[in-house]
Parts: structure tokens; sequence; C-alpha cells
């Protein structure tokens, strides 16, 4: 069996499938030579951030979706985020949340720990216009912002960095939403290759499955703050090459939001 080749078609995104397909897939690796080739590592940068320290907590956290008259299904990863406001805002992917199909309402979202049944935050209101899947290289137009008052543990609660994006050369952490499978946190390294306004790219040291892992956060290993959220990627090789929506995109669009119920809500 071609495995690389079962991986690719496994990974295919689907701007437009239905929920099902998308709890089934839900990430985001592209056939397509999308972003910058991996080209030399870029070395270590001059940081001049204060360091910090990584998140105690598993940031990374599984995504539910309730359509009308259903129980929830995993659908994806996504992370809970603290404007400079102090509210608490939900974050995940457009390509997770099929929205508008008035056939197949969305109720509810959730958050919790993988492994864990108990849900750490549940969400009926949009913080926002959502964005939608992206089809191209530009990472910022795929986003769900979700508005609420989860009174969860502040460790589980990512601050932004407030540089806005990481720095070519600088190490990243991935903290995957789904675990590691049994029950356990699951964090995955890598190098920043290239930062742009619009995609921040990663080059990962090892090449793993990532299905349902879109909507996890970039961690800055320097820092301990968000970076970027995991939206797609492509297979370089043997090498993993992900995209992520840069952090400064998804603070300005959750800043000035209006709100919207989740029930009803088209666009």
């Amino acid at each position: 069996m071609n495995t690389k080749f079962v991986i690719r078609g496994f990974l295919i995104a689907l701007p437009t499938a239905a929920l099902v397909m998308a709890s089934a897939l839900a990430v985001v690796l592209t056939r397509g030579m999308i972003g910058p080739p991996p080209g030399p590592t870029p070395p270590p940068p001059t940081i001049l951030a204060p360091r910090g320290e990584l998140p105690a907590g598993p940031v990374g956290l599984q995504e539910l979706v309730m359509v009308r008259g259903e129980e929830y299904r995993v659908a994806g990863s996504g992370f809970l985020l603290r404007l400079d406001s102090g509210d608490v805002v939900g974050v995940t992917t457009a390509h997770s949340v099929p929205l508008g199909d008035p056939d197949r309402p969305i109720e509810r979202i959730a958050l919790r720990v993988a492994g864990q049944e108990e849900l750490l935050a549940e969400f009926d209101t949009l913080r926002g216009q959502p964005g939608h899947p992206r089809t191209g290289g530009d990472m910022t137009v795929d986003y769900v912002l979700l508005h609420g008052d989860p009174a969860v543990d502040p460790d589980l609660v990512l601050t932004p960095d407030a540089r806005g994006a990481p720095q070519p050369g600088e190490r990243v952490s991935l903290c995957s939403g789904q675990g590691d499978g049994g029950g356990g946190p699951r964090v995955l390294e890598g190098t920043v290759q290239s930062v742009g306004d619009t995609a921040v790219w990663v080059l990962m040291d090892q090449s793993f499955y990532p299905g349902l892992a879109s909507g996890s956060p970039f961690v800055s290993q320097h820092t301990g703050q968000v970076v970027g959220m995991l939206i797609a990627g492509s297979l370089r090789g043997r090498r993993l090459l992900l995209a992520a929506h840069p952090i400064h995109s998804l603070v300005g669009l959750a800043e000035p939001a209006d709100e919207f119920k989740l029930d009803g809500y088209s666009r």
C-alpha cells in the first residue's frame, strides 16, 4: 500500500463537507504546494519578548458540535483565549463547523480535555461573524470565535503573545486538542519557517497523522503564549509543514465583535 498516497487522500480539505465528514476528517493536509518550501531551517532568532513558562495544563482542547436534535459529535480541536478585556473566548476553525445550513442548524459548540467526558465549556453564541474554510494560502479567513463566560481553571486558558506572531527560527509547540489517545496530552514540536500577515508556517520535527487537530494552538517555547492556530498543512517528502492562523488576526477579530446566536444563524 502507498501509505503517503492514502494519508494525502484522507486529509484533503473539504470546505463544503457535511458535519459527519467534518467530524471524521477536520484537518487539512493538502496535495497542493501551498505555502513556502521548507528550505534551510532559519537560525534561532533574538527574541526580545520576556521569557515565560509553558502552559501547565492541557490547553489544546477537543471540539464538539451539536446539531439540533442530535448528540454532540467530535468535530476538531480548539482552545480558550483570554483577551486584554478579561473576556475568555472559545477559538476553533470554520472548516470544522458547517454553519448556516437551515436543515442542520448547530445549537452548541463545546470544548473539553481529550479523554474526559466532562465538558469544559459550552457555547451557544458566536463572537462576531465567523470565517469560512480556507481554499488558498490565506489562513486568516478560517476561524470561528465563541462568546460565553466559561468558569475554567486559568491553566487551561491561553494568553495571546503580544508580538502577534512568532519569529522565523523560533521553536514552538503544537498542543493537540486530541491528546495522545489515552487520556493524556500530546505536544509536538517544530520550528517556524516563515511568518506573514496571513499565515505562519511551521516545519515539524516529526511526521504524524494530524486528523482532527486543526484548531489546536501553537505556543511559543520562549514566551509560553499562543502564537497561532493550526489550519492546514502539506507533506513535503517526509516532512510535515503546518500552517497557522496568526494570533494577531484572531485577537483583532475577537476584540470588537458583535454577538450572534448559533441556533438559527445564517450568513
